[in-house]
């Protein structure tokens, strides 16, 4: 089985995406009927993406507001489908909770503006497609070679589904149902993080969010230039209601603003895990606060993104702390200091609260490598035109 690296770019909300994509060549398959691309259990390739936000694959355009608003249902629409088509930034039961059905996404064909899907023959009832459908009478499945509807083969149009015990449909992307009123719940042990359709589609259209520039550029002694993502665009802003619920039921009410910190560290370490194919992957992946929860974890940036965000809504001071190959936060209180990892920024004391270790208390928990002033790079206090500060020299750094 022969890999090949191939090129594309999409347009997606207001970034211009150049991913690289592996695709599967398997050219006797594909020499059957005509076939030209290949769809197995898990999709070579999908022609839209979200969220996989890198310094190295992205351009940042100047303003959210640039882009041209939609009508209102087809927006939600295509919110809905961007993360249907990717389960990497989505809950796995999505598709369940926006349409009652066992469905799944296999593919959007964005030149032919057509949706791909399979279902469990076992969970497809006599509604399955007026739940997903707006016209189901125009609905097209799959057939085996001999046309029969179930098989380890099932051909459609110029694509093939190998997984049996399927079915496999298609329909006109504009014909996804949506329905305004449902509700995104992932539940935690200690909070359920509830999302509604206009927060969900606030988050996908970055309104949700602080935004910026993509990419800071440092410059050592000797020249040398160090590309640096800007975590702070994708800190959501004060006031989105959905982290607000959230925060709310993480936090008691007559907590100071040092138990609101540790307690909602507490959630950031302990019910989100670390997502180590995140951390170990070619290219760094950013994800918005939403998409943590959602997805459950992520590494340092998903877990600091995260936590920047809930300490948003609960009006806490604090900073991004940029360090080599790392980032974590500190936040500004009044807080024991056994482990000597504070920093003064003039009059205020800020501490570090690590989000990647598990019940990590501020002021206290030890770290197996200890942090000091000189292994900051840079600071930022995410807002509107936040910019990156280096951490030695106080220097605004240069976005590219």
């Amino acid at each position: 089985m022969e890999q090949v690296g191939v090129y594309k770019h999409f347009y997606i909300n207001n970034f211009i995406v150049v991913k690289k994509e592996t695709f599967i060549n398997r050219q006797l398959l594909a020499m059957v009927m005509g076939i030209k691309q290949i769809i197995s259990t898990a999709i070579a390739a999908i022609p839209l993406t979200i969220g996989t936000i890198s310094c190295d694959t992205f351009r940042y355009h100047d303003q959210t507001a640039a882009v041209q608003p939609q009508q209102d249902e087809d927006s939600l629409r295509s919110a809905i489908l961007r993360y249907l088509v990717q389960p990497k930034f989505s809950n796995a039961d999505l598709m369940q909770q926006m349409t009652g059905t066992a469905a799944q996404v296999q593919l959007l064909d964005a030149d032919k503006q057509m949706l791909y899907l399979s279902i469990p023959v076992e969970r497809y009832t006599e509604t399955t497609l007026q739940e997903l459908s707006i016209q189901p009478n125009f609905v097209e499945f799959g057939t085996t070679s001999s046309g029969e509807f179930q098989g380890n083969r099932l051909v459609l149009g110029r694509y093939l589904l190998e997984k049996p015990g399927h079915y496999f449909f298609r329909f006109p992307s504009r014909n996804f149902k949506i329905a305004p009123n449902r509700e995104v719940r992932i539940r935690f042990p200690s909070a359920t993080y509830l999302l509604s359709t206009d927060e969900l589609q606030g988050f996908i259209g970055n309104k949700s969010v602080y935004g910026g520039p993509l990419r800071a550029i440092t410059t050592d002694a000797s020249g040398v230039r160090t590309i640096i993502s800007n975590h702070g665009a994708f800190v959501a802003r004060k006031g989105e209601s959905s982290l607000e619920r959230l925060v709310s039921s993480l936090v008691p009410q007559a907590a100071s603003r040092e138990q609101a910190a540790q307690a909602l560290l507490d959630f950031v370490t302990a019910e989100l895990r670390y997502n180590h194919a995140e951390a170990q992957g070619d290219v760094e992946v950013l994800k918005r606060p939403n998409e943590v929860l959602m997805t459950k974890g992520s590494d340092c940036s998903g877990k600091v993104i995260l936590y920047a965000s809930l300490l948003e809504q609960a009006d806490i001071n604090y900073r991004l702390v940029y360090l080599d190959n790392h980032i974590t936060v500190a936040v500004q209180g009044d807080y024991a200091r056994t482990n000597s990892l504070h920093f003064n920024l003039g009059e205020q004391t800020f501490f570090i609260a690590e989000t990647t270790v598990p019940h990590f208390q501020i002021g206290r928990t030890r770290l197996r490598n200890s942090i000091g002033i000189g292994d900051l790079r840079c600071l930022q206090q995410p807002g509107d035109g936040s910019v990156l500060y280096d951490a030695q020299t106080g220097n605004p750094l240069p976005f590219q």
